[in-house]
């Protein structure tokens, strides 16, 4: 078997291989892109809507809007600035979600903003930390809220005190939790497992955004 590379069972018989979070996230960002427009909360350049201030030679839409909520007592931008493998997660925490400590890996694909990736080397359960700095759209990115359907869940709700938004296509072992930190700051929170069932999967990612807003919180003494 290739170094690096895990077997995985498949239901029903048959063998696949797989290889660590690169490729596994390279199936949410195939996938979970035509649900929340990215696997962490980085959307396309917005289609203008009523909501929108004129700027000289563009048209620029101000968060909130799409029905987002406001952001009572935000965070300032500053919260995201750094390393996200350093600076989202202690080493005790990353314990707490994965069940094992390891260093966290810049996921180099995440064009528009940084992202960290951490692996359990032994249940392959990866969890992933994105930074929105580049497009500052907040937790308007997720919205409005997708129709529901039998292959996905989009759903509100809060992490440390701010709003957020759930979401996951049921196909796929992964869910993302969005934290809107401010009107224009988000942080998304990745859980993959193919191991724990639909429902409990976005619980636990939602307990794993609450390690991640509570670290940053902590570093602008909040």
């Amino acid at each position: 078997m290739m170094s690096g590379q895990r077997r995985h069972h498949r239901r029903g018989g048959g063998m696949t291989l797989r290889s660590g979070p690169a490729l596994r996230w390279g199936a949410c960002l195939s996938a979970v892109a035509v649900m929340l427009g990215g696997c962490g909360p980085y959307p396309s350049p917005p289609v203008p809507s009523p909501t929108t201030t004129r700027t000289i030679g563009a048209t620029t839409l101000v968060p909130p809007y799409a029905g987002a909520p406001a952001v009572r007592d935000p965070l300032p931008f500053s919260v995201l600035s750094g390393d996200p493998c350093t600076t989202a997660l202690a080493p005790a925490q990353v314990r707490q979600v994965l069940g094992a400590e390891v260093r966290g890996k810049i996921d180099r694909d995440e064009s528009r903003g940084p992202a960290c990736l951490w692996e359990n080397p032994v249940t392959a359960r990866v969890v992933r930390v994105a930074f929105a700095t580049k497009y500052r759209q907040g937790l308007s990115a997720v919205y409005p809220s997708r129709p529901p359907g039998e292959e996905r869940m989009w759903r509100e709700l809060r992490v440390g005190g701010f709003p957020a938004v759930a979401a996951r296509q049921e196909r796929l072992s992964v869910c993302t939790v969005t934290g809107g930190l401010a009107d224009d700051v988000a942080v998304g929170v990745s859980l993959v497992d193919d191991a724990v069932a639909s429902g409990d999967l976005c619980a636990m990612t939602g307990q794993a955004a609450e390690l991640v807003v509570a670290t940053l919180r902590n570093r602008v003494g909040r």
